[in-house]
């Protein structure tokens, strides 16, 4: 029973990286409200979605790996703070390329740019508090996709969210959501990758990373 419950929690970690949380709120914005993107069929999507795979997803993790290979970090874990700065610095300036390519992009609402944006802040948060504290990425990364989802339900959304032709409301699709963050953060704590005060802290980093960009950007 214990490792069964072991083995969820490893593939949330996994599934959630925050690495993916980028694709993951890109594919989010589609489902709620396709409108957004005034693309011309599937090809010009599938465009968007390289382009976002490549920068947020591809880049850190190439370099990442990199890093692990030339003996820069010892774990892809990174269970030290010392080893995070690397690849915190890394993903950062490709966030950075990201968002500076796409704010103006036309076929790429001005919503979901800013919310690269919070990313942005959100690591360079993290950066700096990673010099006193082990903060969890993973609640960096969940904080953000929930203030994400949230701010895209309420302002672009519609009542109810439809996924393969099942109807489901807003406010229970984002109790679902919020019930997922929570396992993904309880994952961390059940590892023991994190403490509760670096899970609460990453949660916390995440969300005013994007309250900030939507609020003066």
């Amino acid at each position: 029973m214990n490792y069964l419950v072991k083995t969820i929690f490893h593939l949330l970690s996994v599934f959630f990286h925050p690495l993916l949380v980028i694709m993951y709120t890109l594919f989010l914005y589609v489902l709620i409200n396709p409108y957004l993107f005034p693309y011309h069929g599937e090809r010009d999507f599938g465009t968007i979605v390289l382009i976002v795979f490549f920068t947020s997803v591809l880049i850190p993790g190439i370099s990442i790996l990199l890093m692990y290979g030339t003996g820069f970090i010892s774990s892809l874990h990174m269970k030290e703070r010392t080893e995070r700065i690397g690849p915190l610095i890394v993903t950062a300036i490709a966030y950075l390329w990201l968002y500076l390519n796409i704010r103006t992009h036309n076929a790429i609402p001005i919503s979901f740019a800013l919310f690269v944006l919070g990313a942005l802040i959100s690591i360079f948060f993290a950066f700096f508090i990673n010099n006193f504290s082990k903060i969890s990425l993973h609640g960096v990364g969940m904080g953000g996709f929930l203030s994400g989802v949230i701010y895209l339900l309420f302002k672009h959304g519609e009542s109810y969210v439809s996924i393969k032709g099942v109807m489901m409301n807003n406010i229970l699709f984002l109790s679902l959501l919020i019930i997922l963050t929570g396992a993904v953060l309880s994952s961390r704590l059940y590892l023991k990758a994190h403490t509760n005060q670096d899970v609460i802290g990453g949660l916390i980093v995440g969300m005013a990373g994007q309250i900030i960009a939507l609020r003066f950007f």
